[in-house]
Order: structure tokens, then C-alpha cells, then sequence
């Protein structure tokens, strides 16, 4: 795919820089490392995706964009620099294990080994 974008003139996407997926700053199916991204490079995009999290006041029920945490707790600097530090270390195990590979054989790798969900169709086509 970068091979293409490349030759074809239109080059990379800039937020591929920090991105695996798609450019959409509000998708469901962002890597943890991704949203940290996105807070550090583009804030008012970060805040604008938080705004749309909302807890059902009957319920407590909590509609976030990830099952596991709200991005008011992810933005947390103790909690963006453990996820930094844990993609750091896939990435390291990813080298490890596919000694040789290129670098995007690495970053899939590494990708594989973060516990996020598979992205929509949408991501993949």
C-alpha cells in the first residue's frame, strides 16, 4: 500500500507517522497508542471525540469509544506513558521474534501482539 502511495505521486498520509489504520480521529477500533497520538498531535480532535462520550444518567451505563476505559482516563500523563511504554516493548518483542523483516512485517507483528479489536471493514479495504 505505501509502495503505491508513493509511486503513484500522492505519497504517505502524515498520520501514518503514528497511525496503522485509517485516518478517521474518532474510529472505534483506534490502538490505544493511537489515541495517544491523536491527543498529542491534534488535541482539539481528541477533544472533540471525548465529547461525544457520554454515561447514561439511569444506568451509570458508560458509551466510550473503547469497551475498557473512557478517553478522560486514557489521556491520564501516567496512564499515556504506560501505553507508550507497552507499545515500545511490542515493538521490541515484534524485532525479536522476525529478525530480518521489514518494517512493516515488524509493525504487523507488533500490532497482532496489542490487545485492541480487529478494525470494520471499512479500515481494511
Amino acid at each position: 500500500m505505501f509502495r503505491l502511495l508513493e509511486e503513484s505521486g500522492l505519497g504517505v498520509p502524515k498520520y501514518y507517522e503514528w497511525r496503522t489504520r485509517s485516518g478517521c480521529f474518532f474510529c472505534f477500533f483506534q490502538r490505544k497508542s493511537e489515541w495517544v497520538g491523536l491527543k498529542e498531535r491534534h488535541p482539539e480532535l481528541y477533544e472533540q471525540a471525548k465529547a461525544y462520550e457520554k454515561v447514561d444518567p439511569k444506568t451509570g451505563k458508560q458509551f466510550t469509544w473503547n469497551q475498557r476505559e473512557s478517553l478522560e482516563d486514557l489521556e491520564k500523563p501516567e496512564r499515556m506513558q504506560q501505553i507508550k511504554d507497552d507499545a515500545e516493548k511490542a515493538l521490541l518483542n515484534a524485532k525479536k521474534k522476525a529478525p530480518g523483516s521489514r518494517l512493516i512485517q515488524i509493525l504487523r507483528v507488533a500490532d497482532d501482539l496489542e490487545d485492541e479489536e480487529s478494525g470494520c471493514l471499512v479500515c481494511h479495504l
